[in-house]
């Protein structure tokens, strides 16, 4: 089986990050996406407990049999290095084959990450535009610019994020009254 690994904080996750897996489902080989939830980013600070997180992707991602949520880095040591964890889940699902979705902006900056060459080495990058569309890009004419930070800016000054999120996350969201710190 071939999965898609999309790594994130997802501090929400939204709309963007639904349609990409989908998307990278409908027009590659992976067969099933795993949205690993990172509970520390080594590049991100003031992120929402990853257990709050992780109900928000469970309520978004329910009605989609394709895409899984991966705890996998929640008992790795913080921060959480993308090389440590494929290693950890290269070993523990030794018979699939990994694929790594990533943004254009981030997929420029890797040669920064920790252990990048062992990332371009033993794994195919699948990555999605954030400024234009490459004509080899196996996504259609939509740029994915749409940003947690965004997201949480719109709550902290009372703005809709409807367009954002799915429904139920934006729900429990208000209800919760989560973001506005």
């Amino acid at each position: 089986m071939i999965i898609g690994l999309f790594f994130g904080s997802f501090n929400p996750i939204h709309n963007a990050h639904i349609n990409i897996a989908n998307e990278v489902i409908d027009k590659s080989d992976v067969e099933k996406v795993w949205m690993v939830l990172s509970p520390q980013s080594p590049d991100k600070k003031n992120i929402i407990d990853k257990n709050i997180r992780y109900g928000l992707m469970e309520i978004a991602l329910s009605k989609f049999k394709n895409i899984l949520i991966s705890t996998i880095e929640f008992d790795m040591p913080l921060p959480n290095y993308t090389h440590n964890t494929l290693q950890k889940i290269s070993k523990e699902f030794p018979s699939f084959e990994f694929r790594i979705i990533m943004g254009e902006d981030n997929y420029n900056k890797i040669q920064k990450w920790k252990d990048y060459k062992y990332i371009l080495k033993k794994y195919k990058i699948i990555v999605y535009p954030r400024s234009k569309v490459s004509p080899k890009s196996i996504f259609s004419e939509k740029i994915y610019n749409v940003s947690s930070t965004k997201i949480r800016s719109n709550i902290k000054n009372k703005k809709s994020i409807s367009d954002y999120v799915p429904i139920e996350v934006e729900k429990k969201i208000i209800e919760d009254k989560l973001y506005l710190i």
